[in-house]
């Protein structure tokens, strides 16, 4: 999926001395077997979209938006991340190896950070605002923020609109319109404590649901932001011929 636009420059930094502090969590530990093909033996977030891997470039974005340091969560066996992070010889940046698979937030549990923490997977290319998306949750006051999009779907068959066995509507080939995370997410310290009390691995999706159970307050926040999830040969054609478009 991605947006209508094509890719801005990221965001200038919004006033450090408005937001709280905030540590970046870029999660780098997915094995990206989808799209392994035209990898060229690189982990997935150091593909390279345009002149910058997605990893750099969201690592930009986000010291751009003023968060005060990063850690990188990479896979265990897969020196390439370790080197490029310290290649990048930035004191604010560190990494963490996962050792075992955890799932997609199950580093959260083990991860210690007293921050307001910005949460994004490593394999997005997006202009997406991290500065705005901070500011809100900061105004809103709530525990969790997450980025939210539309995507619509072209269903090939025709949808019954139904009550019991009464039929009320016959709809051909509808389009459906869902709101979908976009894979960052601001959390306050409290959802890592949240995060400890979980068995791993569990996903982003187990520990929102876990939040809500718990009584946190849980918003979203709707970007027409460009998106990508760089997940297949295909997207990664698109994310590269829109950043040289």
């Amino acid at each position: 999926m991605s947006g209508s636009q094509h890719l801005r420059v990221p965001d200038e930094a919004a006033p450090h001395s408005q937001l709280r502090a905030v540590h970046a969590v870029l999660q780098a530990g997915g094995r990206g077997e989808r799209i392994r093909a035209v990898a060229d033996g690189l982990a997935k977030p150091l593909i390279r979209v345009g002149d910058t891997p997605m990893l750099g470039r969201l690592l930009r974005q986000a010291f751009a938006a003023g968060v005060d340091g990063a850690t990188v969560v990479i896979p265990g066996g897969n020196p390439s991340l370790k080197q490029y992070v310290e290649q990048l010889d930035d004191a604010r940046v560190r990494t963490m190896e996962e050792r075992d698979p955890l799932g997609n937030a199950g580093i959260l549990s083990v991860l210690k950070c007293e921050e307001t923490m910005l949460f994004c997977f490593a394999d997005l290319v997006t202009d997406l605002s991290f500065s705005r998306i901070l500011q809100l949750h900061k105004e809103r006051g709530c525990d969790v923020t997450l980025a939210s999009h539309c995507h619509f779907h072209q269903i090939t068959l025709g949808e019954l609109e139904t009550q019991g066995e009464f039929v009320r509507g016959y709809v051909e080939k509808p389009r459906k319109r869902f709101l979908i995370c976009s894979g960052v997410a601001v959390f306050e310290p409290r959802v890592l404590e949240l995060a400890r009390s979980l068995s791993t691995p569990f996903g982003l999706a187990d520990l929102i649901n876990a939040a809500l159970r718990a009584g946190l307050i849980v918003t979203h926040w709707l970007h027409e932001s460009y998106w990508i999830d760089v997940n297949t040969p295909e997207l990664l054609q698109q994310a590269r011929a829109d950043v040289l478009s």
